[in-house]
């Protein structure tokens, strides 16, 4: 370190610390022999005492102003030390700031400065109502690669992932890497089709060329992927975040090869566990929302049976019957745990559950077509349901079949705010209903399942799938109450 950029904190005077001793030094001298000058000349004219003033006056006034030079360029020196230690110190806070926010193996930002910079980045989006969007990312099979060829390569790997992130991203893009094999990008302007074009460019990249190669294998890496963003992914941090870990999770499904097989009992008890898991996935998010989805996916397969759909149909309409609220995980929690009535801003921003549902659901190979009645459960027969405004046959079947178990099973449950309808009143509701919320011949087929099961029906077995098979296991269904459905608001009285 150079004497210049010394700082008081080491115990040593800087270079202007020494000028300003030299210059006090020489202002010392020069006074001491000013005054002995004086002295002589007030000597010179002790025998003239007018001349003795005068000269004492311009020796007094000379003085001053030598003292006031001294001390204007010392007040100098001083200040311009002060602002050299002020500069050192602003760089070395910048510099422990940077070190405080990266990573140190991969030299990405890190989760403190992404979480931070994205809400700047939400905000501005706001502002000025422009487009935001992020990415998350997870490194597949990390702990496989640890396992096999050591820490350090898997520390290789995830530096040269690093690398590949940041050649991948476009200007003004921030790459962090929130911890362990979890990564992230911030794309401010960006909207949902270039976030999507961003990840296919990394999955290519990744798949042409060997992120790390040591003497016995060439590493490729498998990333999955979600995205979100202001506003097409929500409005807020929290539920941007939440939306993407939503689409990274359900990307990372299929990426493990989770494939819909129609004729292998074990493929069926695969897509069973999974229908289960995104479903306790939901229960997590909403607590009263699992057991109303079990009751009305038992009800939906029992229509779908009366209505003689085959067997792989009976499981589709199942399966979407159980998932029928997956996208409310995307929805923020102030309004999906919401005591009071929702108002319309509420409302319209809950009826984006059926949107997100689908695109969860369709990232999901096995799942697709449970996917379209999921989009489609708030369309209502003649065309002024939500979100499309499909009308009639338009409307998936499973969907029309749903629309009706779902509005039973709302109308029979208690509310906060309400009692419970009797089971009579609400079948004579979805009567009068017949032909323009719901299918006339779904409500026919549902009307002959309840005079058929008058007790209920049993469904106490959580697991979903292929145990739908005999009427045998008619019986009793729970009261447990469904949040918010919004049954409550399209099932008119």
């Amino acid at each position: 370190m150079s004497e210049k950029q010394e700082s008081p904190a080491n115990g040593l005077p800087s270079r202007n610390e020494y000028r300003s001793l030299r210059i006090l030094r020489w202002g010392f001298a020069v006074t001491v022999l000013a005054s002995i000058g004086a002295i002589s000349i007030i000597s010179l004219c002790l025998s003239n005492p007018s001349i003795m003033l005068a000269a004492q006056i311009a020796v007094i006034g000379g003085l001053g102003m030598v003292a006031e030079i001294l001390i204007a360029r010392a007040d100098f020196a001083v200040h311009g030390e002060r602002q050299k230690i002020r500069l050192l110190w602003n760089e070395r806070h910048a510099e422990l700031e940077e070190i405080a926010t990266r990573d140190d193996l991969t030299q990405l930002q890190n989760r403190r400065f992404f979480y931070d910079h994205l809400q700047g980045e939400i905000d501005h989006a706001a502002e000025k109502k422009t487009p935001c969007s992020i990415m998350m990312l997870d490194v597949d099979d990390l702990k496989a690669v640890n396992d096999e060829f050591g820490h350090q390569v898997g520390d290789a790997v995830l530096s040269s992932f690093a690398r590949v992130l940041n050649e991948s991203v476009g200007d003004g893009h921030v790459t962090a890497r929130l911890g362990g094999d979890e990564f992230a990008v911030i794309m401010p302007g960006a909207d949902r089709r270039e976030a999507d074009e961003l990840a296919w460019t990394i999955w290519r990249l990744l798949a042409d060329t060997p992120v790390v190669e040591t003497e016995n294998a060439s590493i490729f890496l498998g990333v999955s992927v979600g995205t979100s963003g202001f506003p097409w992914g929500g409005h807020d941090l929290e539920e941007i975040v939440h939306w993407a870990d939503t689409k990274l999770y359900a990307n990372k499904l299929e990426r493990k090869g989770f494939k819909q097989t129609r004729d292998t009992e074990n493929d069926s008890r695969l897509v069973s566990a999974v229908v289960d898991v995104l479903s306790t996935a939901l229960d997590i998010r909403d607590r009263m929302t699992h057991r109303h989805a079990q009751r009305v996916a038992r009800m939906a397969a029992f229509v779908a049976r009366e209505m003689k759909l085959s067997a792989q149909d009976v499981l589709e309409v199942e399966y979407a019957a159980a998932l029928h609220d997956i996208g409310k995980i995307g929805v923020a929690d102030g309004i999906l745990r919401k005591a009071a009535p929702l108002n319309d801003e509420e409302w319209r921003e809950m009826r984006r559950h059926s949107e997100l549902g689908y695109q969860i659901l369709n990232g999901i190979d096995f799942l697709k077509d449970a996917a379209e009645i999921v989009y489609s459960h708030h369309e209502w027969y003649d065309g002024t349901g939500y979100p499309r405004g499909l009308v009639s046959k338009e409307i998936a079947l499973g969907a029309r079949i749903f629309a009706v178990v779902d509005a039973f099973d709302a109308m029979t449950s208690r509310r906060p705010y309400r009692d419970a309808m009797p089971k009579d009143a609400a079948l004579m509701e979805i009567a009068r209903h017949a032909g323009t919320q719901f299918d006339p011949q779904v409500v026919e087929s549902f009307l002959v399942m309840v005079r058929r099961n008058p007790d209920g029906f049993r469904g106490e077995e959580a697991a979903y799938g292929g145990h739908v098979t005999t009427d045998a296991e008619a019986g009793h269904v729970n009261g447990d109450t469904p949040t918010h459905s919004t049954s409550d608001k399209l099932v008119r009285a």
